[in-house]
């Protein structure tokens, strides 16, 4: 029996590639949980920043500056508390990049440059949603301070949350070139997953002009500056969760 387990939990080699068995079912049920826990993120992100934060849909670029301060003005509580349940909800955000990372290293291995490359960026990735939720906080700590100075918090952080498009783009590619370079008779993932990642990354690719424009559909609040991207990634996250379940479940058996 003990002969057995060893045996299994060996390295299998496939057309000339390596690959490591995930192992035993504490193994398989970690990873599982870590999947899931993307979309407590997801609900969580959400419940915090859209439904109590009230930023959907964004305030306009183009706003006065005793605009913006009126809305953290008329909402400093549920500003705070959305906020702060938008910050919690990154919590999971952590496990869900890891375990995409120990997939990716199945697909690739013996090497791991894809999987490293996706770490980092997913990594930055959650920077990048931290970083305007700390700004916002700022902007609704004092409320009453020079309508300019809130204008300008509110501002960055708009920019720096909708704008940086790079670590999202490198993310998405690297995990479409792992998916396609899977050389298993039976990949874990759909050949079609990896397109999909590819056609993400090119969704979040306009963000970068959202710099040059106040109105229009390139605008922080317009359909290809905001209402696109942040929807094509909800979807990215919903499609990756499902297929990360099924790869994790058929890998372990």
């Amino acid at each position: 029996m003990r002969q057995r387990h060893i045996t299994r939990r060996l390295q299998k080699r496939q057309n000339g590639r390596y690959w490591v068995d995930p192992g035993s079912d504490v193994s398989k049920r970690y990873e599982l949980m870590c999947t899931w826990s993307g979309l407590v993120f997801v609900i969580l992100f959400a419940l915090g920043w859209v439904v109590i934060g009230g930023f959907v849909p964004p305030p306009s670029p183009a706003a006065e500056a005793g605009q913006i301060v009126a809305f953290y003005e008329a909402n400093t509580s549920l500003v705070r508390l959305g906020l702060l349940l938008t910050q919690a909800s990154c919590i999971f955000f952590l496990p869900w990049v890891a375990v995409i990372t120990v997939q990716m290293k199945r697909l690739e291995a013996p090497g791991t440059v894809l999987a490293t490359t996706q770490l980092i960026s997913g990594a930055v990735a959650l920077l990048i949603i931290l970083l305007p939720t700390m700004i916002w906080g700022v902007a609704s700590f004092r409320p009453e301070r020079n309508p300019e100075l809130t204008l300008l918090l509110n501002d960055l952080a708009w920019l720096i949350f909708t704008m940086t498009f790079a670590p999202f783009v490198a993310q998405a590619v690297v995990i479409g070139l792992a998916i396609l370079a899977d050389p298993r008779p039976q990949p874990l993932f759909p050949s079609w997953v990896g397109y999909f990642n590819f056609w993400t990354a090119l969704s979040f690719v306009p963000a970068g002009l959202i710099i040059f424009f106040k109105t229009g559909p390139f605008a922080w609040n317009g359909v290809i500056g905001f209402w696109l991207p942040v929807s094509v990634f909800f979807v990215w996250f919903i499609v990756m969760l499902v297929f990360m379940v099924k790869a994790i479940r058929r890998e372990g058996d």
